[in-house]
């Protein structure tokens, strides 16, 4: 290998001899970026230089471990594998630490149309045979991905993704099978690619901005979305579900803001939450726990603590899950008059503390003769209505009217 100059200084250039990649975005650079990261591979890691540019990819990039890819907001095409959503992924991750660092990814073909065009993952975590720990991305740009960051398919432990922005229209990130703790910081996806009326329809019936499975511990913090059909779905995988912790969280124009089927019985646990529907979508539920495939009590374990709704919700919170849902400290307005009330408990558990309940619209909380155990307590009502079934497993106490 004819050694680059730029070894010096810590770093392979992708511009500078042997590799030449042009960033012209006419000529393919993928074969000499590619080059450029097994060579780093194979010392044993380091940083691979993306100059300022315009690079056209025409087929996958794969980092080795300890490689990082790094640019300076610079601009990466991807042509290829359109309609092929369960094609190989743009770039993967496939070996311990590595990870990629300010790039603008872009995909020229896509369409602002209902519906988009779908294309496999953008950027994968691990690869099939190879444990890819440790995976970072950060300061990128996903600027119209049909799937961002798959951090599912394969292990993906310790992953670290931080400031992430952009218009991931299926699918923002995606997390299961890491067993020791991940953390997702400072999020905004947003219509930077595009406002097209249709596109916009077409996420706010489908897109999801986080899908959690099997994930222990994970910690999310300071992250935003619009105009997606669900904010966070919590699901299970046959490797389990999620506990973690999540802190300010914001989603506005959402459908569904979190959407809970599954969690592990260490629960997950919510602070800092804000909810905003804009009439767009056919639920309009802030909090749904709905089961899935008979789930069991211990399936769902929610605490919210700070949470605030507003905006056109049919209801604020809609639990019909076996497991708990406990909210407390959270602020309740604008929801349907004619749903059964901002708070309606199908099923389950339920701890509905300290809350208050700005508008005056009719019902508070509705709890249905099918829930389990229920405590209402020291909830300013603002004369709303509380509808509660009589039974000895309801407690109602201490409510300001």
């Amino acid at each position: 290998m004819k050694m680059n100059s730029d070894l010096n200084l810590g770093y392979i250039n992708v511009r500078s001899p042997p590799y030449n990649a042009t960033g012209n975005g006419i000529t393919d650079d993928a074969d000499a970026i590619q080059r450029a990261l097994n060579d780093t591979g194979n010392m044993g890691g380091g940083i691979v230089f993306v100059p300022e540019g315009n690079y056209l990819i025409a087929s996958h990039l794969i980092l080795p471990a300890a490689t990082v890819l790094k640019g300076v907001a610079s601009h990466v095409q991807k042509h290829w594998d359109a309609g092929n959503e369960n094609g190989t992924s743009f770039i993967s991750l496939s070996g311990d630490s590595s990870g990629i660092e300010g790039l603008q990814i872009f995909y020229p073909n896509q369409v602002p149309r209902n519906p988009p065009i779908a294309y496999p993952w953008t950027i994968r975590c691990g690869q099939k045979g190879i444990t890819a720990e440790n995976n970072f991305v950060k300061n990128v740009l996903l600027v119209n991905s049909w799937k961002g960051i798959d951090a599912a398919t394969y292990e993906s432990s310790r992953h670290w993704f931080e400031n992430i922005y952009g218009q991931p229209l299926a699918i923002g990130i995606a997390v299961d099978q890491c067993y020791d703790i991940g953390r997702i910081n400072h999020i905004h996806f947003w219509p930077f690619w595009s406002s097209e009326p249709s596109l916009w329809n077409w996420i706010n019936n489908n897109g999801i901005t986080f899908l959690f499975q099997r994930t222990d511990w994970e910690i999310v913090e300071d992250v935003f979305s619009w105009g997606y059909q669900i904010g966070m779905a919590f699901r299970a995988s046959n490797n389990g579900a999620c506990n973690g912790q999540f802190t300010d969280i914001n989603f506005d124009n959402v459908d569904i803001g979190i959407d809970i089927s599954y969690t592990q019985t260490w629960g997950i646990l919510f602070s800092n939450l804000n909810l905003a529907n804009a009439g767009g979508g056919s639920n309009r539920i802030g909090i749904l726990g709905r089961a899935i495939n008979g789930t069991r009590p211990t399936d769902a374990i929610v605490v919210v603590r700070g949470a605030s709704f507003w905006g056109q919700f049919h209801q604020n919170l809609l639990w019909s899950h076996s497991g708990l849902i406990s909210i407390s400290d959270s602020l309740f307005s604008q929801w349907n008059k004619t749903s059964p009330a901002a708070i309606e408990i199908q099923h389950g558990r339920a701890m509905i503390n300290n809350n208050y309940f700005g508008d005056n619209i009719g019902n508070a909380v509705t709890v249905l003769q099918d829930a389990d155990k229920v405590t209402i307590t020291n909830n300013h009502l603002n004369g709303n209505e509380l509808n509660i079934v009589t039974k000895p497993t309801v407690l109602v106490a201490n409510n300001l009217p």
